[in-house]
């Protein structure tokens, strides 16, 4: 699952930038502004990830019943307040720390890349995208997108994504690849979407229907006018 790491998921919700890992790591050695730069982000993340992590364990402690909490419950209000307040300060200087380091290095691209299935909310897992030929992206779900759309798919292939000649893209929903290749009638074929994110959400959609009640056994083609616009949803 991507964006386990507290950091990496605040960097993602800020510039819907999905990183597999802590990049900038490999920049700490540098004897440049780049190297000044990946130090400070470094130092920054494992702050903030401290303080979430205090956080995380401080809050089931203070909403405990009234009779059940301990000595020393006014200092660790306190305590709270003020991790609160830092994390708030390191959740932007991580931001801003991130989005200068990254003035110097590209992120993404090439023959791969992870998307948020919902751009700024990554409570909706990441679709990461490999290419198979010029023309086509085979889509995987990680286990957090395939839990929010409530699909069997964590790890493994949704679709294949291609870019069509009037610059929308085409979505072929597939548990494997050469069921699509092969037009199979276990592929199925979705409408054209605007964008690359849209085209990833609707074939989690149409794998959330599918493992419905509400299928049928229908194909895209046989679906209402409300389900067709659900899919791009």
């Amino acid at each position: 699952m991507f964006l386990t790491d507290r950091a990496l998921r605040r960097i993602a919700a800020a510039t819907n930038e999905v990183l597999p890992d802590q990049l900038w790591r490999f920049d700490t050695a540098a004897e440049d502004a780049v190297g000044d730069l990946a130090r400070l982000l470094h130092k920054t993340a494992r702050e903030y990830n401290a303080t979430v992590a205090y956080l995380d364990s401080a809050v089931p402690h203070l909403t405990v019943r009234p009779a059940l909490r301990t000595a020393g419950q006014r200092e660790a209000v306190s305590g709270m307040l003020a991790a609160i307040e830092r994390h708030d300060v390191l959740s932007s200087v991580l931001i801003d720390a991130y989005t200068a380091w990254r003035r110097h290095r590209t992120v993404g691209g090439g023959n791969e890349q992870h998307l948020l299935v919902y751009p700024g909310d990554p409570a909706y897992g990441v679709i990461t995208l490999s290419r198979t030929s010029p023309r086509f992206w085979r889509a995987t779900a990680d286990t957090e997108a395939a839990k929010a759309f409530d699909v069997p798919y964590a790890g493994r292939i949704v679709g294949l994504i291609a870019e069509t000649p009037d610059g929308k893209y085409e979505a072929t929903a597939c548990s494997n690849q050469a069921h699509a290749e092969s037009g199979s009638p276990m592929s199925y074929r979705l409408p054209d979407q605007e964008d690359l994110t849209t085209a990833c959400r609707s074939l989690l959609r149409w794998w959330q229907l599918r493992h419905s009640a509400a299928w049928r056994s229908r194909t895209p083609d046989q679906l209402e006018p409300a389900e067709l616009d659900q899919l791009a949803d």
